[in-house]
């Protein structure tokens, strides 16, 4: 991105510095939008035959979820943003964001234009994860539309060479017939400093209500199933914008526990379809033992008593614990201490703003060049791409970003007194 992303936060301090009414102010700010989405094609060739074949259908692309990763020196830093392939029409399903807004593939365009007939590509890509040991996790759902035209692959990248260092086929006894893995989580357990070998990456499966569990270092991996990994049907109606549309989907939202050596960490997670939050220790899912049954005990799981106001999509936890989700109803990113009681009593406003916080569906803690955490949140009218109501006349996706530092220098979530959980 030429140095974009440490331009916007450049441009961010100085106003913050000249204007002392937008140093207190702690709303996320937009460092790009849309309408609709634009891609780069390698050839004005290439993109008329995507346009012939129906892989590009101006308009119909939806970005889901966002990273961002920083880069020393002379190398660019980017942005992320990754385009599942609800239908037709989505001509890259995982990118970065160039200086004009346009979206470039990656690592290439040959891993796109192959829309399910090369299963060594991409099929469609909801999310992804960027970790401390430069790699880019890309879980591929293998499926255009509802087609299963690919088996489901989990990708690494290194992030230095924009290589493929990683790959795994998941196997079909590890997914059914309306399976989706969306939302990949991973953890890193270093026995020393800059050691990445001891990886686990869990895996939300919102369609078929599982956890994959995938083991790196042995290449191996285990489907977990848990009546909490799946939806409330009383909670499958949403209301964003006063546009009413049900999605019935289960587990989406997860973030894990900051790492400290030695110690357990702990995943918390939620169903789209609910307001309630839920929290595993990982030691339970690090368990081979699935491969065989893939039933979780019930009582290995624990849901808090307390509920949100309303559901929330996609989750991110700081360094300190402080979880940041989206809030469907108002639209607006809130903070909970983990430390204390799950309740909305705890739960303390980032942001607020029911035009542009709109369906949170990204939200990643970023890393900066100097060392300082960054929220970062994808937000859409997806309401209206359910609803058939998508329109280019208004903005439809916003990247958003801040500090952490700048977000939590008034709020409560950094103050909250440590106390029992529940």
């Amino acid at each position: 991105m030429s140095q974009g992303i440490e331009r916007f936060f450049l441009l961010s301090y100085c106003l913050a510095c000249c204007w002392p009414g937008l140093g207190a102010k702690s709303d996320l700010r937009v460092v790009r939008q849309w309408a609709e989405l634009d891609f780069v094609f390698p050839s004005e060739e290439a993109k008329q035959i995507a346009i012939q074949k129906r892989y590009y259908v101006p308009g119909n692309s939806v970005p889901i979820d966002v990273d961002a990763h920083y880069r020393k020196g002379p190398d660019q830093s980017r942005i992320f943003v990754a385009i599942p392939r609800f239908s037709e029409g989505r001509p890259i399903t995982l990118g970065t964001v160039d200086e004009s807004g346009r979206i470039v593939a990656y690592p290439d365009y040959s891993w796109h234009d192959n829309q399910g007939t090369n299963c060594t590509g991409m099929s469609s890509v909801f999310r992804v994860a960027i970790d401390e040991c430069q790699r880019l996790w890309v879980m591929d759902a293998g499926k255009i539309g509802g087609k299963q035209v690919c088996p489901p692959q989990l990708l690494a990248f290194n992030l230095t060479t924009d290589q493929l260092i990683y790959r795994h086929v998941v196997n079909s006894s590890n997914y059914v017939e309306n399976t989706q893995y969306i939302t990949p989580i991973v953890d890193v357990r270093p026995r020393e400093p800059g050691d990445c070998t001891d990886t686990y990456v869990y895996v939300a499966d919102g369609s078929s209500f599982s956890l994959l569990v995938v083991d790196v270092a042995r290449n191996q991996a285990w489907r977990t199933t848990h009546r909490l990994f799946y939806p409330f049907p009383s909670r499958g109606n949403f209301t964003i914008d006063g546009v009413r549309f049900d999605v019935m989907d289960g587990v989406l939202g997860m973030a894990l526990s900051p790492y400290h050596p030695g110690r357990d960490r702990f995943l918390y997670f939620h169903s789209l379809a609910a307001t309630t939050e839920n929290v595993v220790n990982t030691k339970v899912l690090r368990n081979n033992s699935y491969i065989r049954a893939p039933s979780i005990a019930s009582d290995a799981i624990y849901v808090f008593p307390k509920e949100r106001s309303s559901q929330s999509a996609a989750e991110a936890i700081d360094r300190n614990g402080i979880m940041y989700f989206g809030h469907m109803d108002p639209p607006s990113i809130l903070c909970w201490n983990t430390a204390t009681e799950f309740s909305s009593k705890n739960f303390h406003t980032v942001a607020a703003d029911k035009e542009t916080l709109q369906f949170a569906s990204g939200v990643k803690i970023v890393l900066n060049a100097r060392g300082e955490e960054e929220l970062w949140v994808l937000t859409s009218s997806l309401q209206r791409f359910m609803t058939g109501t998508l329109s280019s006349d208004r903005i439809n996706f916003r990247i958003h970003a801040e500090k952490v530092p700048t977000i939590l220098a008034n709020s409560p979530c950094k103050n909250s007194r440590n106390c029992r959980k529940g």
